[in-house]
């Protein structure tokens, strides 16, 4: 079905996956560092040739791009961007309020609400006005729906201005840039439980008149613990309150882990008993990994309309976050191998009815 060998050169001949599924949605992944000087020449050619859409790994959360009250650093968000438009590439903000990687400074106890709230618009105006125009849409909230119990997240944000700060937050980002759009993001929000809380918020937010243009269900998930039936239903329900869908951080992680979530306060301790792939992915692990990519990539397509784009959270297996978390290991969860070689689950993808020309 797939070919015999684990991966094959792809990076500059062959089909592309962006143009492939122009047709469907749009495909991109996430950056770090100050590109273009972080990536090499075979990783540029990767990036410009198989995606249309960037998202910034880490540069653009609140805590690295406004370290201080009195500053913003937008260096490697600048350079970014600059790339970006210099390869007609589409960019999308992450993340403008999170319970993680955000300045103490911003919701520090004491502050009182006023004040929080203030800090909070200064943010998002500052960061959202920089970039005004040259930004497709922002993750304006990550993570705010609680994994379990209440609806909500208990939060810096929340503890300091009250479950509005959601509600403001997507105010702020609107007003500071109307041409963008809007969005929120959050993992495990496929899943029956955590998506009923989901919609609720969402539509708490839309019958107020607050504009949310779209919801990104991050897709951190595991080999043979796919949930497709609950991301088909998921798609559907986001995609009937009006919303775009997205795939937003995309991987399909082969060593097993706790569970599928991505809550990185609560993992730090695990560990693996043995670092199992160091030597490289067996091909029927590989094999078992195309299936389920190629699985999803027909879901994702049957929903014409609904999903608007995909976007993996790596540019190879090499930059993935699941080398390190929950804890080291050698991990090989996307599309790419270290040496920027398609692996059997590219060609799975551009197999499927999907990827057609």
């Amino acid at each position: 079905m797939f070919h015999s060998v684990a991966s094959h050169a792809a990076s500059a001949e062959g089909p592309s996956l962006a143009a492939r599924l122009a047709s469907r949605f749009q495909v991109g992944t996430c950056v770090g560092g100050v590109l273009p000087g972080s990536l090499d020449p075979a990783e540029r050619s990767l990036l410009t040739r198989h995606f249309n859409v960037l998202t910034p790994e880490n540069c653009m959360k609140p805590g690295p791009i406004h370290p201080t009250l009195e500053g913003f650093d937008f260096t490697a968000g600048d350079a970014l961007v600059r790339f970006a438009a210099e390869h007609r590439m589409a960019v999308v903000g992450h993340c403008l309020c999170w319970h993680q990687q955000s300045p103490a400074w911003m919701f520090e106890a004491g502050v009182g609400r006023e004040a929080a709230l203030e800090q909070l618009r200064a943010h998002i105006h500052g960061v959202v006005g920089h970039y005004r125009g040259r930004i497709q849409g922002w993750d304006v909230v990550n993570e705010a729906v609680a994994d379990e119990g209440e609806d909500l997240r208990d939060t810096p944000a929340g503890r300091a201005i009250g479950p509005a700060y959601i509600e403001r937050a997507f105010e702020f980002a609107r007003d500071a840039d109307p041409g963008a759009e809007l969005y929120y993001n959050d993992y495990n929000i496929e899943r029956p439980a955590k998506r009923e809380r989901t919609l609720r918020l969402l539509k708490r937010l839309l019958d107020n008149g607050t504009r949310v243009d779209g919801v990104g269900i991050q897709g951190h998930w595991l080999l043979d613990q796919v949930p497709f039936d609950d991301i088909r239903a998921a798609i559907d329900a986001y995609a009937a309150l009006g919303l775009k869908v997205m795939i937003t951080e995309l991987d399909l992680d082969v060593v097993d882990r706790p569970d599928c979530g991505a809550d990185i306060a609560l993992q730090r301790a695990y560990a693996p008993n043995e670092d199992v792939y160091r030597d490289g992915l067996p091909e029927p692990i590989a094999q078992r990994q195309a299936a389920q990519y190629a699985r999803l990539f027909q879901l994702f397509g049957e929903r014409v309309g609904a999903v608007t784009r995909v976007s993996f959270w790596g540019l190879h297996d090499g930059k993935s976050w699941l080398n390190s978390w929950p804890g080291k290991r050698t991990n090989h969860p996307l599309l790419f191998d270290r040496a920027c070689r398609a692996k059997l689950a590219f060609d799975a993808v551009l197999a499927g009815p999907e990827g057609a020309p």
